[in-house]
C-alpha cells in the first residue's frame, strides 16, 4: 500500500481560532487528513499551513516526492485566491538560491502520519508568509472607477499596496493564470512520480474554475465538481468551530464520503 500525500492550508491541517491563549491552533483534530489516516490504516503525510496559498502547493508536492517514494495519491485542497506571499530577504543576493526546503518544516510524527507545513522565519532571519486583504479594505481602499490606462493608474508610487494587490492582481486574469501555473505544476509534478492527483475546494468561496482542466495543457489530475461542503451538506449538518473551519464530525465526513467521492470524479 502507497502513502497519501494531503497538501492545502488551514482546513488541512487542522485548525481551531476558538481556543484559549496556552493552547495552540493547528494540528487540531479536525483534521480530515488524520481521520483518513486512521480509518484506511495508511501512510499519510500532510503537508499545509494556515493561510498559505495555492502558489505553496508544489513546492510541499515537489518536497514530499523527495522525501518519500512511495507516494501514489496526492490530494490538493485549492485555497482562496486572495492570499499573497511576503517574504524577507535581508542580503537579497539573487545569486542565492535557497533549497527547497529552507521554507518547509517538520512538526511531530506520529506512527502513520507525517507533519510538515511552512517554517515561517528560518533563522530568525528570513520570512515567507501570506498576507490577505480583509473583507473591510474593500470599503476603505474602493476601486478607482475613472481609472485610465497608461494615465493615472496603476502608480505604485502613491497607491498603496493593499490597494494594488485587490484590484490589479487579485481581482484580474493575472491571479487566474497563477492558479492555473500552480495547478499546472502539481500535475506534472504527480505525473513524474507515477502519483494519481485530485484537486477538491472544502466550500464554494475556494474557487476552481472549469478551465483548470485543460487551460495551458490538459491535466491528468482529477477535479471534484462539487466542493466539500455542498456535497457533504446532503448527508450532515456542517458545523464550525469559530466561523471558518469545520467541526471533527464535518471533517470525519470528508474522510469517509468526500474523498471516495473524488477518487471517483470522471
Amino acid at each position: 500500500m502507497g502513502r497519501t500525500l494531503f497538501v492545502g492550508c488551514s482546513h488541512t491541517m487542522g485548525y481551531r481560532d476558538d481556543l484559549s491563549d496556552n493552547e495552540p491552533n493547528v494540528w487540531r483534530d479536525n483534521n480530515y487528513a488524520e481521520i483518513y489516516a486512521n480509518i484506511n490504516n495508511k501512510p499519510v503525510v500532510v503537508m499545509a499551513s494556515a493561510g498559505a496559498g495555492n502558489r505553496a502547493f508544489h513546492r510541499f508536492i515537489a518536497y514530499a516526492f523527495k522525501q518519500y517514494d512511495d507516494i501514489d495519491e496526492v490530494f490538493v485542497q485549492s485555497t482562496y485566491w486572495g492570499r499573497f506571499p511576503v517574504a524577507i530577504n535581508p542580503t537579497l543576493d539573487e545569486k542565492k538560491t535557497f533549497p527547497l526546503d529552507f521554507f518547509i518544516q517538520k512538526d511531530f510524527e506520529t506512527e502513520n502520519v507525517q507533519r510538515f507545513s511552512i517554517a515561517l522565519s528560518p533563522d530568525n532571519k528570513y520570512l515567507e508568509t501570506y498576507l490577505k486583504p480583509w473583507p473591510s479594505d474593500y470599503d476603505d481602499f474602493p476601486y478607482m472607477k475613472d481609472t485610465k490606462v497608461w494615465e493615472s493608474e496603476p502608480d505604485i508610487r502613491r497607491t498603496s499596496h493593499v490597494y494594488m494587490q485587490m484590484w490589479h492582481n487579485s481581482a484580474t486574469h493575472l491571479v487566474q493564470e497563477d492558479y492555473f501555473t500552480y495547478m499546472t505544476m502539481c500535475d506534472m509534478l504527480c505525473e513524474k512520480n507515477n502519483a494519481s492527483m485530485y484537486i477538491w475546494n472544502i466550500n464554494d468561496r475556494c474557487y476552481i474554475p472549469k478551465e483548470t482542466k485543460d487551460y495551458y495543457t490538459k491535466l491528468n489530475a482529477k477535479i471534484a465538481s462539487t466542493d466539500a461542503e455542498n456535497y457533504l451538506k446532503k448527508y450532515i449538518k456542517i458545523d464550525t468551530v469559530d466561523g471558518e473551519h469545520y467541526s471533527t464530525n464535518v471533517h470525519k465526513a470528508i474522510a469517509q464520503r468526500y474523498i471516495p467521492y473524488i477518487k471517483e470524479t470522471q
